[in-house]
């Protein structure tokens, strides 16, 4: 008994201390900033998914195919299948990056510019491997990042008793 009695206080505060963050409501977090960096984050890691379709250059329907016709054989020597490897990749991890730092913006907006400065940096590299995101995560990665770095907590409001 006494057993299930410290397993269910332990329990009860690592819940509690999961949602007591910095003990700060909503209202005093970056929330736009949060919601644009995580789209933009997750729009990276959407367009490099899609870029990884692209890997094998030799596919009858791939984007060479119609761009390049007749010069398939020389792909090959370019080594576009491999610089397509590498901008998928890139794009997957710069994405997780800025997801990652959205998430601790969140978390601890008390850090509000770095996190901020970590979302506009890797949203402009990103430009690098599959465009950013397709431009669309790009755009909301550095309006998101700007937003975080001027964020300021709203003053709490208190009565004056007199």
């Amino acid at each position: 008994m006494l057993a299930h009695v410290r397993e269910t206080n332990v329990i009860n505060l690592s819940v509690r201390y999961l949602f007591m963050v910095n003990e700060m409501s909503s209202d005093q977090k970056p929330l736009a900033s949060f919601i644009l960096s995580l789209l933009s984050g997750a729009f990276i890691i959407f367009a490099g998914v899609i870029c990884s379709f692209y890997w094998d250059t030799d596919m009858p329907m791939s984007w060479m195919d119609g761009m390049m016709h007749g010069w398939e054989e020389n792909m090959h020597m370019w080594n576009i299948g491999g610089m397509t490897f590498a901008m998928t990749v890139l794009g997957i991890v710069f994405g997780m990056i800025i997801l990652v730092s959205a998430i601790m913006l969140y978390l601890s907006p008390t850090q509000h510019q770095l996190w901020g400065a970590l979302i506009i940096a890797f949203s402009v590299i990103s430009i690098l491997s599959c465009m950013g995101g397709m431009g669309i995560g790009l755009i909301l990665g550095i309006i998101g990042g700007i937003l975080g770095i001027l964020w300021k907590p709203q003053e709490s409001k208190q009565s004056v008793h007199g």
